[in-house]
């Protein structure tokens, strides 16, 4: 669920019209948004357009079943995560280990308890809420809010796989901030997470929804561009450096240093690759500022 605030969105997957009805208004009166499917196509045609919280599905339905409509939820990564509550007349053990073994977190047996139907979405809600946020904290930097470095190497794992696919291009951006042991040591730590903090904020400023910051660690960032080309990126991020160094922290300016790679289908370059290309570059652009005068 990606607005904490909002209710959640749950799907009900059944050909019953009377079963519809009933777990819709036990839902709607504890405050949860209901949402239907008729049968098995449906439901997965509703998953693609948008992103329930969790699906209740009927398990004995004409056509497709719950199990085999569970099966293609988990084959799919947008959906993989979606817990699925089967929904039974069946008691018979056999069957609910089917319905386990094909994705399911739990199941509720008809005719219909409301107050357990309840405890168990409730359940199921709250473990989701708690493993997105552990998720959520295990792929982000405390200190900036963005991305870590661990997901910097899963995002370009992800993306490196779609260009193959796609026979398509992506730009990487490896950037250094400039003087931060220098702030940390003439003023203080505070003044230094100002300066990352700074960086941050102005690149969330001009970076698309399509981009990703990731902190790979102190004053060191990895940007990919799946969408721009080389120039363009170059362009973009050496506008935003001109800009930050009008301004100061004290007496010393803001600044960073960066360098590109590109990834292209036909090279095979892995993540690693690209992240040491462009840090090789951004390393060329430190030292030639280093021995100006």
């Amino acid at each position: 669920m990606t607005n904490h605030d909002e209710k959640p969105l749950i799907l009900i997957v059944d050909d019953n019209q009377q079963n519809l009805q009933m777990l819709g208004s036990i839902l709607k009166e504890k405050g949860y948004r209901p949402a239907i499917a008729q049968d098995g196509t449906k439901a997965l045609e509703f998953v693609q357009k948008k992103h329930p919280d969790m699906i209740l599905l009927d398990i004995m339905m004409p056509d497709m079943d719950g199990i085999e409509v569970c099966q293609h939820l988990k084959k799919q990564e947008r959906t993989t995560k979606i817990p699925v509550i089967f929904i039974t007349a069946l008691f018979e053990t056999s069957e609910k280990l089917k319905a386990f073994k094909a994705g399911g977190v739990d199941y509720i047996t008809k005719p219909f308890v409301a107050e357990e139907v309840l405890a168990r979405i409730n359940v199921h809600i709250e473990l989701k809420k708690a493993l997105e946020k552990l998720e959520k904290m295990s792929i982000t930097d405390e200190l900036t809010g963005v991305f870590n470095r661990r997901f910097a190497y899963e995002i370009l794992a992800k993306q490196i796989e779609m260009a193959k696919k796609e026979c398509s291009r992506f730009v990487v951006c490896y950037l250094d901030v400039d003087n931060l042991k220098k702030i940390n040591d003439t003023y203080n730590h505070a003044e230094g997470d100002k300066l990352i903090n700074s960086v941050v904020n102005s690149l969330k400023g001009v970076l698309s929804a399509s981009d990703y910051l990731c902190r790979m660690g102190g004053d060191e960032f990895l940007i990919l561009f799946p969408k721009l080309k080389r120039q363009e990126a170059h362009n973009l991020i050496e506008a935003l450096r001109i800009e930050l160094n009008q301004h100061k922290i004290g007496d010393i300016p803001i600044d960073f240093s960066f360098g590109l790679s590109e990834y292209h289908a036909v090279e095979r370059r892995t993540p690693d690759e690209l992240i040491k290309m462009a840090d090789a570059c951004m390393y060329q652009v430190k030292m030639s500022k280093k021995m100006k005068p």
